[in-house]
């Protein structure tokens, strides 16, 4: 409410500058007639709800006049800081911490992380003490909450008004009213009404207007009741009861600005004058028409209006006050030239935009606050460490392979026991409770004593710029109870291999986790990296790291980077990240370039400390001198960066507040110290505020970068069936139809059981029996094995559905059917289809669409798409599509759906996806363009 305050006293300064220009123009076409004053007024309240929306928009801003603010605080920062390089360039005053541009998955998971920074509120955020100008917000909301009641309140009385109101069909009435508007070439519909509260006719509504007559109508003269319906007529005309309505929606906004009342009810007299210039020419002139109006003013009882509706219906004060303006005798002009016209729009609108750049810095809370001290380095920071390491065992890495590229262990349940991580504990387990698929195991995350994840290193001659291959060691502090970890990971079903447990993972293929003993198991996401690692555990032999990693082994949190086997990676590009290299690389090149490993040890308790060791052979001088000047640009950065962001005070960078105050606390701890050829930094904060505040950040963050991840595995699990569908291509000319028919030329079976032999299944599809429908007792054993590229890795609906389904109708990819004539004599080595036998012999009948019908080409075409539908996998039946109404896709993901390419591709659709474009991409020769989003 602070923030909406100060946009209020700029938004009164920003409409009273449009009032006072309005004001300058008004009183200049003072000669020029009403209708001329009318345009002018009423092209000023219109500028004046543009600008209640310009408030929503950062565009216009005039900021020339707010550098001297920025200069105040950056000569403030240099004083605080007068070790830290300047520069000249406009460019780095402020700096900004930009997100590197990936093109691979890590970019992806990237775009998650920075998406569920924005997710959770940030905890004693400064906006929540009360301030002046949120006081000022708070008076707004209840004043213009009483405003648009009164508003509401005046338009229902008016309409119900109209309901009470009877119509005067066929009275003399209407027949002058159908005179006068042949006359004035008015063809929209009328309607005629009375009523008996009135004093004075009125128009209501601007659509289908109705003018509504006093019951005293009857007591008039032909001549005026002619005067008064014409006067009516000619507010048709003009539209003026929409002008009302705009008018009266501004003085409800802007309840509190004297000039706006001003200007509506100005308004509203000019209208009326205006209204009379017409009615006075059907009269005979000026003077016959204030005659009439003068006896009916002699004749009429006074009767003041009441209540709400008076903000829509005229009174009898203004009708009083338009016969004293009328004999002035003014010079009437009934046409405003085009060239006024042009020119009283034009003033207005550059007085709006003027007036709407006028915007001060969005200025915070912490403006006005003292400064938060800098944390400095506790006392004894050594002698915290020795006590945390004293309690704990020493982290095992006798299952790191010399060659991985590096490893993070810590111990969750005791830093969850942590007063300072009790919400991020909460949002931990909401998040997997919300969505077990982030954590398969069931295990409650306080019975975890260690975790161990080993990052792994591609094959020698293997390209990888997918997501690095890792593997996790979990230590528990109870037994295992494998009955239920094996529930939960890979539905109940173990198999046993060299006397060890083996469970495959229920929604990801090749991805096992095998029980070490009863406290111990292991989680690896391909089979290779499983028996790597088994293969290091039987050897028990010292690592090479054993020695670089003694002095963190008994701490919270410990950390090893291999950064020499990291550069062997990158420079054969087996692993190809687009990092920024002008941000890393050019600033930290001594790091990279020499240092063979990097360890980190942290531990959390009352108070926090962080431990890093740089290990190289030589250069370490170089590599101190580095570090030192990145820790005083960081520290400069951070606080740069953390000011800019509260005068801005975008909720996207606020959120992420509590960490650059804990990254900046972080740094300014920070001591750098030479140890012959290595270098070691050590940092310790005694106050934990800001920790705890970044955890709430940083957990949701985490969660949806995650999600991510889970989104990708989707990806290529479409992938993978692409590709299978190409191998089927390959034997048999043609892709799978939807439905293919068994041996009996009769039995349907679906295409992802054809596919079957394609995916590394073989042994499943011989134990399908295609004589037998999909649901017969024998095929039922089958579906219970369905493989799980067949599920998406967040579908946790029990049962044996499937994810990903072909749309089917005419013109797309799986538009025909085909039966199978003697299947088993047309299996080959690799159990597929028609292996040895050529589809284009008369043995085969029609078959499915061969790769020459997608005439849109396979880049354009979608092969499968993601839904969330009750069919199991091996049933023949997918989504249809009659080629018009599009099908529901989706509905495992909040907002969109993945879909796989003919040409082997896979992508990411919202659900704001243009229809045609949908529709475009189903259909396999419709020859549109498609314009991917």
């Amino acid at each position: 409410m602070h923030t909406f305050g100060i946009s209020l006293l700029w938004l009164g300064l920003q409409v009273t500058i449009v009032a006072l220009s309005a004001l300058m123009i008004y009183w200049s076409t003072n000669r020029l007639g009403p209708r001329t004053r009318s345009l002018v007024l009423s092209c000023s309240i219109g500028m004046t709800l543009l600008l209640a929306l310009f408030a929503f928009s950062p565009w216009p801003r005039w900021q020339a006049s707010w550098n001297a603010n920025s200069t105040k605080m950056k000569t403030e920062t240099a004083k605080q800081n007068p070790a830290a390089p300047t520069t000249s360039s406009p460019d780095s005053e402020v700096p900004l911490l930009e997100k590197p541009r990936l093109e691979s998955e890590w970019g992806t998971i990237w775009d998650g992380f920075l998406k569920g920074l924005k997710q959770e509120p940030v905890l004693n955020q400064p906006n929540s003490i009360p301030t002046p100008a949120g006081v000022v917000g708070w008076m707004f909301a209840g004043g213009f909450l009483i405003a648009m009641l009164r508003l509401f309140i005046g338009f229902g009385s008016v309409n119900r008004m109209i309901r009470q109101a009877s119509t005067l069909k066929g009275s003399v009435a209407e027949e002058t009213l159908d005179i006068l508007a042949a006359e004035q070439q008015l063809n929209r519909p009328l309607k005629l009404m009375e009523h008996g509260q009135l004093t004075t006719a009125a128009v209501i509504g601007w659509w289908r207007p109705k003018i509504l007559l006093p019951t005293v109508w009857h007591q008039w003269s032909r001549v005026q009741l002619r005067a008064v319906l014409a006067h009516e007529l000619a507010h048709i005309q003009q539209r003026d009861y929409l002008t009302i309505l705009g008018a009266e929606l501004s003085r409800s906004l802007y309840f509190y600005h004297p000039l706006i009342h001003w200007l509506v009810s100005r308004l509203r007299l000019e209208q009326e004058l205006a209204a009379d210039e017409a009615a006075a020419e059907t009269s005979g002139g000026a003077e016959p028409y204030l005659i009439v109006l003068a006896e009916m003013a002699v004749s009429q009882t006074p009767h003041r209006l009441t209540g709400p509706a008076r903000a829509f219906l005229p009174t009898h004060s203004t009708f009083m006050r338009r016969i004293e303006m009328l004999k002035q005798k003014r010079s009437l002009r009934t046409v405003i030239s085009r060239p006024v016209r042009v020119m009283v729009i034009c003033s207005l609108l550059a007085a709006g935009l003027v007036a709407a750049g006028f915007r001060g810095p969005q200025t915070s809370l912490a403006q006005q606050a003292e400064e938060v001290p800098m944390a400095q380095p506790a006392e004894g920071p050594v002698d915290f460490n020795e006590i945390m390491r004293k309690k704990h065992e020493a982290f095992k890495i006798n299952s790191v392979p010399n060659d991985a590229l590096g490893v993070l262990a810590l111990r969750p349940a005791e830093l969850l026991k942590q007063i300072s991580l009790q919400y991020a504990k909460s949002l931990i387990e909401q998040a997997a409770k919300e969505n077990p698929r982030l954590y398969p195991l069931g295990i409650p995350f306080t019975e975890i004593k260690t975790l161990t994840v080993i990052f792994l290193a591609p094959e020698p001659g293997q390209l990888r710029s997918q997501l690095l291959n890792y593997a996790a060691v979990i230590e528990t502090t109870k037994k295992i109870d494998l009955k239920q970890v094996a529930t939960t990971f890979s539905g109940g079903k173990v198999f046993s291999r060299d006397g060890i447990m083996h469970l495959h993972d229920k929604h990801n293929s090749g991805a096992q986790l095998v029980i070490l003993n009863d406290h111990e198991m292991m989680y690896a996401r391909h089979p290779e990296s499983l028996g790597q690692i088994l293969e290091v555990r039987k050897t028990d032999q010292p690592g090479r790291w054993t020695e670089q990693w003694k002095p963190i082994e008994k701490d919270s949190i410990a950390a090893l980077f291999n950064l020499r086997h990291l550069r062997e990676v990158t420079w054969k590009n087996q692993w190809k990240v687009d990092f920024n290299e002008s941000v890393w690389r050019a600033s930290l090149s001594p790091v990279w370039e020499h240092t063979d490993v990097i360890t980190l040890g942290a531990n959390i308790s009352n108070q926090a400390s962080l431990e890093a060791t740089l290990y190289q052979q030589q250069n370490s001088n170089q590599i101190y001198k580095t570090l030192n000047a990145a820790q005083i640009l960081s520290a400069n950065m951070l606080q740069q960066y953390e000011q800019q962001t509260l005068i801005e005070k975008e909720r996207e960078q606020l959120v992420i507040l509590p960490l650059l105050k804990f990254a900046h606390q972080l740094v300014n701890s920070s001591q750098l110290e030479q140890q012959g050829n290595n270098v070691r930094l050590a940092a310790s904060l005694s106050n934990l505020n800001d920790l705890i505040d970044s955890t709430a950040v940083l957990i949701p963050a985490m969660v949806e970068a995650r999600q991510v991840s889970l989104r990708l595995e989707s990806m290529r699990k479409l992938k993978h069936l692409v590709l299978a569908m190409h191998y089927y291509l390959g034997e048999h000319k043609h892709f799978p139809p939807a439905v293919v028919l068994g041996p009996d030329g009769k039995t349907p079976h679906s295409w992802r059981v054809a596919l079957l032999p394609y995916l590394d299944e073989n042994e499943l599809y011989k134990e399908y029996r295609l004589n037998e429908p999909w649901d017969s007792e024998h095929n039922k054993k089958v579906l219970e094995k369905m493989p799980a590229v067949f599920k998406n890795p967040q579908d946790n609906r029990p049962g044996f559905y499937t994810s990903y389904f072909a749309v089917v109708g005419p013109n797309t990819l799986f538009g025909k059917s085909t039966p199978l004539a003697d299947m088993e004599a047309g299996m080959g080595l690799a159990g597929g289809f028609g292996a040895g036998r050529s589809p284009d012999t008369k043995h085969e009948p029609a078959a499915g669409i061969r790769i020459r019908e997608i005439v849109d080409g396979t880049s354009n075409t979608i092969a499968i798409v993601e839904a969330r539908r009750e069919i199991p996998w091996t049933k023949p039946e997918d989504i249809p599509f009659d080629g018009e109404k599009l099908p529901k896709l989706g509905g495992i993901y909040e907002g969109g759906f993945n879909v796989g390419l003919c040409d082997g591709s896979a992508r990411y659709f919202t659900d704001q996806l243009d229809p045609k474009t949908l529709k475009n991409l189903l259909l396999i020769n419709d020859r549109n363009v498609i314009e991917f989003p």
